[in-house]
């Protein structure tokens, strides 16, 4: 007895269309330039519901919100989706002001003690 494969139904581009045409995501983006992008999906959904009188689960207006933040990189202040970790140009390379810091302390506290603060940091 062999297995039968079902068919994926192909996703279409073309956004879902709700009563006199408005899509959901079209409402959605209209309630957060209404509301602002801080918004939060239960103010969305109000908004929705008294504009367009439809009801949208908060999920859905969620996870639509999100796509819009990671396609647009962002929809309020820069720091969502802002890169982690070192900064550009810090590589692990040894820059020109680094090395007169490190000749500042040599100067003032002597080379035995710089080398013990640097093996105290290891």
């Amino acid at each position: 007895m062999g297995r039968t494969r079902v068919a994926r139904a192909e996703k279409t581009e073309q956004p879902e269309a709700i009563g006199g045409g408005e899509t959901k995501v079209a409402m959605v983006k209209a309630a957060l330039s209404a509301l602002g992008a801080d918004a939060k999906p239960e103010a969305i959904r109000q908004h929705i519901l008294t504009t367009y009188h439809q009801d949208l689960p908060k999920s859905i207006i969620s996870n639509y919100k999100s796509n819009m933040k990671r396609k647009s990189g962002g929809l309020s202040n820069g720091t969502v989706g802002a890169p982690r970790g070192r900064r550009p140009g810090g590589g692990g390379s040894v820059q020109l002001e680094d090395l007169e810091a490190v000749r500042g302390l040599v100067s003032r506290l002597g080379a035995a003690h710089v080398q013990r603060l640097v093996n105290l940091l290891k």
